[in-house]
């Protein structure tokens, strides 16, 4: 069974995963108290699950961008885990797994994680032979990516009235938004990236992973990779 943990924000999630799919998750508002909360809101998890520790196989962790406390307490909680049990490790960017779980054939999907200082994260993710990102990570205004959009466009993730506002005032009818039910960051989908790479082989080392913050003084990423790549050989770029 793999256990995935989101701590990229002020929302935080757990999911169980295995090979039937999806077991359980859940999605709070934790505030800035992911320390005291993620381990209880794990062991609860587990025990209505009827599973125990000894249960869980691999974990996975959202990379970021997002908080930077909150990215430590679950990329440091992630690598404890992997190095104590002699679990297997996946690390996925947090916008990699958002725009994941709004897919859609033929419409450009730009995930939006707040950086502050009315800065976004963001990067572009489109479907063709494969579902994959198609930009490098960026850290930009919604004046910004409002200038290099032509197409129609999907926007998730952290979205209240006023991004909304902002969107559909620059864009018209190419701006599309999901429900605020559907928008809801949800760890179910972090987990099914990383079951997928963890079937592949594809693992990362545990005390290797770093977070992705994204902010000023880091460089962009390169783009081209799927959205199920390696996300620590992504943070190493």
């Amino acid at each position: 069974m793999l256990l995935a943990i989101d701590t990229s924000t002020a929302l935080t999630g757990l999911a169980c995963y295995d090979a039937s799919g999806l077991l359980a998750e859940c999605v709070w508002e934790s505030g800035r108290n992911h320390t005291a909360q993620v381990l209880p809101q794990c062991a609860m998890l587990l025990h209505h699950l009827q599973r125990t520790p000894a249960d869980v196989q691999a974990v996975a962790v959202a990379l970021g961008p997002g908080s930077w406390s909150g990215l430590r307490v679950g990329v440091s909680l992630a690598q404890g885990m992997a190095l104590a049990g002699n679990l297997a490790l996946i690390g996925i960017t947090t916008l990699d797994a958002l725009a994941y779980q709004h897919q859609r054939p033929r419409v450009t999907v730009y995930p939006l994680i707040r950086l502050g200082r009315e800065r976004f994260a963001t990067a572009t993710y489109q479907s063709g032979k494969t579902w994959r990102r198609t930009s490098d990570y960026q850290n930009v205004t919604l004046a910004d990516l409002s200038a290099t959009i032509t197409d129609t466009t999907l926007f998730c993730g952290d979205i209240d009235s006023e991004v909304t506002e902002h969107l559909q005032q620059a864009l018209g009818q190419r701006a599309h938004f999901p429900s605020a039910a559907a928008n809801l960051r949800r760890p179910g989908f972090l987990a099914e990236l990383a079951w997928q790479r963890w079937q592949a082989g594809d693992l990362d080392a545990p005390g290797h992973l770093e977070p992705l913050y994204l902010g000023e003084p880091v460089k962009p990423k390169p783009a081209g990779g799927a959205a199920t790549g390696s996300a620590q050989r992504t943070a190493q770029n």
